[in-house]
Parts: C-alpha cells; structure tokens; sequence
C-alpha cells in the first residue's frame, strides 16, 4: 500500500508516522480500543482519537482499523479523512530535538532507534560531542533532516556524526560501519556535501525490501507487489550509483539552502 505514489505522496505529505512493534500495540491497546497487526494502520485525528472507517463491527462499534485488516488505505479514503480534518500549515521552523532518538529510553516509548532504522531502510547518524551549527539552522534541517535516522551520542568530547547501518539485509561481510564525519569547524555547504556522501553510500547498497516477504511465508499477502517493489528497489540503486537520487523531501532543480 505504502509503496503506491498516490497513496505515499498524500502520507508523507500530511501526517506524522509512528511506528509501533508488537509490545507497544499491546500497551496502547486499552486507548486505542485496536491492537494493530502487520500491515495495520490506524489514522489518529488532531486530539488523538481514532479515525474510524465508516464500517461497524458487530457489537456496534465503529471500526477504526485500514489495510490489511480493515478498511483499504485508498487513495479516495486518504483525501476523504483529510477534507474532515484539515492539516495546519507546516511549520517554517524546524528543530533538531523534533528528529533525535535519545540513546536510552524504557518500555513502551517508541521502539529503539536500530528497530525503526531496519524496518525503514535508513542510516543512523549519532551525534557526538558539540552540535554542529548548521543542524541548529532550519534551513539546513529540512535539507537534510529526513536522510537519517538521528540519534544523540555523548556529549562530550569533538564534535562529530558517525554514520552507521543496522546489520539486518547486509551482504555477508558487510560493516556496519559507514564512517565519521568530523563536524568541527565545517561550513554548511561542507557538512552538507559530507552527509549527501554518506547517504548516498548507503542507499547504493540499501536492503531490498521484498526479499523479506519472499523468503518469509507470513508475508505472501505481499507478494502480489513484490515485482513493483524490486523494481523501484532496483532504480534507487541504480540513481544512487549514478549519484542522481534526490534526497527524500527534496525536488528535482530545488535551490540548495547554502
């Protein structure tokens, strides 16, 4: 469903994603009134309460559940939840404490920052020492906010980003490891061009996402998109290799903001 332009498009462009692992679903199961499963999703309104479909279930509650085990996430069904609840302007501001991971947290805050960063195929930049000035500026955050998954390391010591990768979908003999930059001192347009190299070596060898549900037999639903999926797995590669992939929120001919 996600992998559809016309439905990512409208998510990614009106809502807030949260991702929940099976404990947390449990947790939240009394509030939510729906412990959601793989390929679940559950659309909250501004004050927090479910959106429901329009269905009921047999007792006579609303259901509140779409995708795979409720009501198809279309399209039609996207615009008709956003025509009731309009989204806010977007915020010029952007603030760097809206997109870190702290290093530790306890159960059943959100899942850990290695878990999202497997299931989302994305890097993990840790931030250490000092912040860099230009992560502080809100220009420079929504050119480069959404190509890592930030998590904050110790504070002390120089000021610099080491990039790593989650182990999970690697080649055999893969590092983890992806390198450090060392923040001290840089330009924006330096630390930028070094965060633009580090993303970009990853997504050149970024995990395809349907051979998960190939090898895997609980994820034969899937399967009749599998072909679309490697094949837009297979273009991102090839772009990343040819250096053309634009970063996520940015736009072909879109003005750098240094």
């Amino acid at each position: 469903m996600l992998s559809r332009p016309e439905i990512y498009t409208r998510i990614s462009g009106n809502f807030v994603g949260i991702l929940f692992d099976f404990y947390q679903g449990a947790h939240h199961k009394a509030k939510l009134g729906v412990h959601l499963g793989t390929g679940d999703q559950l659309f909250l309104d501004p004050t927090g309460a479910p959106v429901p479909t329009g269905k009921m279930k047999k007792d006579g509650s609303p259901v509140v559940v779409y995708g795979r085990h409720g009501l198809d996430t279309t399209a039609e069904v996207i615009d008709a939840i956003l025509a009731k609840h309009p989204p806010k302007p977007a915020p010029q501001e952007l603030k760097l404490d809206w997109f870190v991971f702290p290093e530790t947290y306890p159960w059943p805050n959100p899942a850990r920052a290695d878990a999202v960063a497997q299931y989302a195929r994305m890097p993990i930049a840790v931030l250490e020492g000092p912040l860099p000035a230009p992560l502080l500026d809100s220009a420079f955050l929504r050119w480069h906010a959404r190509q890592f998954l930030w998590v904050r390391g110790k504070k002390d010591g120089p000021s610099r980003i080491a990039v790593r990768r989650v182990k999970d979908g690697l080649k055999e003999g893969a590092s983890t490891d992806l390198g450090a930059i060392e923040a001290e001192g840089r330009s924006a347009a330096e630390l930028g061009k070094a965060l633009d190299e580090k993303w970009l070596a990853y997504m050149k060898e970024r995990p395809f996402t349907a051979k998960g549900y190939h090898d895997n037999p609980h994820g034969k639903w899937m399967r009749s998109v599998k072909d679309q999926m490697i094949g837009e797995d297979d273009s991102v590669r090839r772009q990343a290799v040819a250096g053309t992939l634009p970063a996520p929120g940015r736009k072909p001919r879109d003005p750098s903001p240094y």
